[in-house]
């Protein structure tokens, strides 16, 4: 590896303790497997034991159930085995050298210097993604098997050439990572705890439906128990094992991004990570308005709706575009996060962005060059691959072949007009954005005469702060409170700069809960010095006006919160409908759904006809909802479920959530739309 990043002594101790976690699995998993065939042994010959004494049908029946429990068992141990692997590589697309000779100049410049071996394959991905595998996970734990490379498409179409440069760099990091034969190891102990432990019900029931009379039913929960002390010990050590892999892999990616920031520099580096979170935003979202255009549309480039989408939330989040692609800082991945409250995820494979990023400021580097071409504008033939790519990824995912298939112009203007920005006035300074114009006693507020003389205060960066100071403390105090009803599970937190033990969240809680109020105080005052401010720019008739539009808001903001409350809690009761369950199961969930349906068809015709809401219905929406609320569903009968009336119970949902979402959010820019209009009076 000559003058690359050695691995540090945490990766050492993680990759030990990983080595001995599944050395321990292993060790455990063979000897169960030597209990059940000690089993089959053992009851075998208790089973020939029986036999030898008499042989008639009591006892044929009794040494077949005693062998049949060695054997249920042992195959419960190694039925992993015969379950075929469903993975498919046909979203790939494999590319060689001659096909893409500036794309294998970065490749083999990086091999020159990382001094691994070359991947034994490339290959695209529709995804915003890189990645390092094997061909075969099994002979990759025994023989060191080259890896391929796969780049992702979506990540190529949203970063520069440079930053590329510092993924794949990245990614080279990991070839030179002998640790990732660990990897191997513990996807085949995932795959056997998977099927022993996670999907085991449907082998329990064949065992007991198997059973047959009363004596081999006695024996099949015989084997079932011994399965379910089997699964119990499995669960156990895996649960270790995956602990210690999860921490390995972060140590992985902190000297996968070493080898990254010496071999590149760290501003390229650092700017993809923070834009990889959008861009796959960008990507999924692009995806899904075709999934939800009920066979209307199809792609022809899935990959310019990308982009198209990467300009629309970068203008409605402010980012701005440098050398043609959006630039976010780092302030953005926590302006809106203020929680103080720090807990270790012990399950996450890939570490904190904001971590990754302090690593790699401190990392050492050579810090070459930035190149800020477009790393879309190397790749021969991109519109052509993008084309190709766009069907294999609608096949993938089992997008039907029909629909009219539209030109990104086309698409651009569909998706805005489907998902309109609610845009409000900059004036603000987006103190709106995650907050509600909400005020109690609004008249005795008018009564306060103290002038206000500004309004720039009123919207500073500091007040704008006190939102998302507000709702840090109010997720640091669930947080809190779930550590004091579960003081075992987590060992250590960290709130601000200092270090906790589980025990010490009750001792916070009212700390958190002083500050809480005096954000909310400030809150309330900063938010009745508003209202007073433009209510004093107005005339008497406008004063009428923005006075009513505050009242209305505030009444809707309590109808929005009790119709919410009644629509979650009758959406819980339809998801059994959105999975595979036996017909018993269904029946009675559907039992509790048809008792839950009485509330919810009172709250529902409380909103139709008696709410503030009702001026908003559309008289499609009116009949969707009143034709459901005058209908007598069962939604499940002989074994079937009945399809139109489960299509209407969940679109009766969906019109549900949206008359309430938009309903709300129109009030809201109406209300401060109008308020807006005063800033210009008097200045």
């Amino acid at each position: 590896m000559n003058n690359l990043p050695k691995m540090s002594a945490a990766y050492r101790s993680k990759l030990t303790s990983a080595i001995v976690s599944i050395s321990i699995f292993f060790i455990v998993y063979l000897i169960l497997i030597a209990v059940s065939l000690f089993l089959i042994v053992l009851l075998g010959y208790g089973a020939y034991s029986i036999l030898a004494l008499k042989i008639s049908y009591y006892t044929l029946i009794a040494a077949a159930g005693l062998a049949s429990i060695g054997i249920f068992v042992f195959y419960f141990m190694i039925k992993f085995i015969f379950k075929t692997n469903n993975y498919t590589t046909r979203h790939l697309v494999e590319i060689t050298r001659s096909q893409q000779p500036e794309l294998f100049s970065i490749i083999d410049n990086i091999v020159t210097e990382t001094q691994v071996k070359a991947p034994k394959k490339v290959f695209f991905s529709p995804d915003v993604n890189a990645s390092v595998s094997y061909n075969s996970i099994f002979w990759s734990m025994f023989f060191p098997v080259r890896k391929n490379l796969t780049i992702g498409l979506g990540l190529i179409n949203s970063t520069s050439t440079g930053e590329l440069k510092t993924i794949l760099a990245h990614e080279f990091g990991h070839f030179s990572q002998r640790s990732m034969k660990v990897g191997g190891y513990v996807h085949h102990a995932q795959k056997i705890v998977y099927e022993t432990v996670y999907n085991n019900k449907e082998y329990e029931n064949m065992i007991m439906s198997f059973s047959g009379n009363t004596f081999f039913t006695l024996f099949g929960a015989i084997s079932v128990g011994f399965i379910n002390v089997f699964q119990f010990i499995l669960k156990k050590v895996s649960s270790f094992l995956f602990q210690k892999h999860a921490s390995l892999s972060r140590e992985m990616e902190y000297h996968a991004d070493a080898v990254s920031t010496f071999l590149t520099n760290p501003e390229e580096q650092i700017s993809s990570l923070l834009r990889i979170e959008l861009s796959d935003s960008a990507f999924h979202y692009s995806f899904n308005f075709y999934t939800q255009s009920e066979q209307k549309y199809l792609p022809k480039n899935l990959y310019k709706n990308h982009t198209s989408l990467l300009e629309i939330f970068s203008e409605r989040n402010n980012h701005p575009y440098i050398n043609g692609l959006p630039k976010v800082d780092e302030e953005d991945l926590t302006r809106y996060n203020k929680t103080k409250i720090e807990i270790q995820d012990q399950w996450a494979s890939h570490p904190d962005t904001v971590k990754r990023i302090e690593r790699i400021r401190n990392n050492t580097t050579r810090n070459i060059q930035e190149n800020h071409e477009l790393a879309k504008n190397i790749i021969r033939g991109y519109d052509d691959i993008c084309e190709v790519m766009t069907r294999k990824y609608l096949t993938l995912h089992q997008v039907k072949n029909v629909g009219e298939v539209i030109d990104n112009e086309k698409f651009t203007e569909l998706y805005i007009e489907k998902y309109p920005y609610q845009y409000l006035s900059s004036n603000f300074n987006g103190y709106y954005e995650a907050h509600n114009p909400l005020l109690e006693n609004i008249e005795t507020i008018i009564k306060d005469s103290d002038p206000i003389m500004g309004s720039e205060d009123l919207f500073s960066d500091r007040k704008v702060s006190l939102i998302y100071e507000k709702a840090g403390i109010e997720s640091d105090l669930q947080t809190l409170a779930y550590l004091k009803a579960n003081p075992k599970e987590i060992k250590t937190f960290r709130y601000g700069e200092n270090l906790y033990k589980a025990k010490d969240a009750t001792k916070l809680i009212p700390e958190l809960e002083s500050e809480l109020l005096k954000v909310k105080t400030a809150l309330t005052k900063n938010d009745e010095d508003i209202f007073r401010y433009y209510f004093s720019k107005a005339d008497q008739h406008d004063q009428s006006i923005l006075l009513g539009k505050y009242k209305k808001f505030g009444i809707i903001d309590k109808e929005f919160d009790r119709f919410q409350e009644a629509l979650t809690e009758f959406a819980a009761y339809l998801q059994f409908m959105t999975v595979t369950l036996p017909f018993e199961e269904i029946r009675k969930h559907r039992a509790k759904l048809l008792k839950a349906e009485a509330s919810f068809k009172k709250n529902l015709n409380d909103f139709i006809e008696n709410s503030n809401y009702k001026e908003s219905l559309t008289e499609e929406s009116r009949s969707i909802l009143k034709s459901y609320l005058e209908a007598s569903y069962i939604y499940f009968n002989h074994d079937k479920y009945q399809e139109p009336e489960v299509e209407t119970v969940f679109a009766v949902v969906n019109e549900f959530q949206k008359i309430l979402n938009e309903y709300y959010l129109e009030l809201k820019k109406d209300l401060l739309t109008f308020q807006d209009s005063f800033s210009k009076l008097g200045e």
